[in-house]
């Protein structure tokens, strides 16, 4: 696992990029460092888990949107 990452930083920046806050992040990186892979999946699991309900909240809003345009 993070097998791509060479740096603390890369691993702060991707979550960065991912939608973590920084409290988060700090928070993770003594998990990520510690090597303890269950606990790190279940870390990131949680934010997945949110942007893919966040991402089907706007799939129903757009089709919502796009049932209007059709009219």
């Amino acid at each position: 696992m993070f097998e791509n990452y060479q740096t603390i930083e890369e691993v702060k920046q991707n979550m960065k990029d991912a939608g973590y806050a920084k409290e988060e992040i700090d928070a993770f990186i003594p998990i990520w460092q510690s090597g303890n892979k269950s606990e790190s999946m279940r870390f990131l699991s949680k934010q997945r888990k949110a942007l893919l309900q966040s991402i089907h909240k706007n799939q129903a809003e757009l089709e919502c949107l796009e049932g209007l345009l059709k009219q």
